[in-house]
């Protein structure tokens, strides 16, 4: 991703490996026909670089980058970073809660 801006291209690069990784590991042909395209058309997105020096799949992601959106699993579970915090300093006050730890080793 040599074209991609240099404050984008980690994020970009994580976001196109993704992507990627998650199309070679499901049933190609399978992923072409949910999205309505043939299965030769998928690999010349995975691979054909256009004019930029990027496949298709590395402009999504950097685009993604760009806007500040980031691929992740479907199945990961988002919380915002307050959430996350509020929900490490409850566990790091409850573990040290005698009352807690005798209600979870009940």
């Amino acid at each position: 991703m040599s074209k991609v801006l240099p404050e984008l291209s980690e994020t970009a690069r994580n976001n196109g490996s993704l992507i990627l990784r998650h199309i070679n590991a499901s049933n190609q042909s399978r992923v072409a026909d949910q999205v309505g395209i043939d299965a030769s058309t998928l690999s010349r997105i995975k691979n054909d670089k256009k004019n930029s020096g990027l496949t298709e799949i590395e402009f999504i992601a950097a685009l993604l980058s760009a806007v500040g959106l980031k691929v992740v699993p479907e199945t990961d579970v988002y919380c915002s970073p307050e959430i996350a915090e509020a929900t490490r300093v409850y566990l790091a006050h409850a573990f040290t809660s005698p009352e807690y730890m005798r209600i979870l080793f009940k």
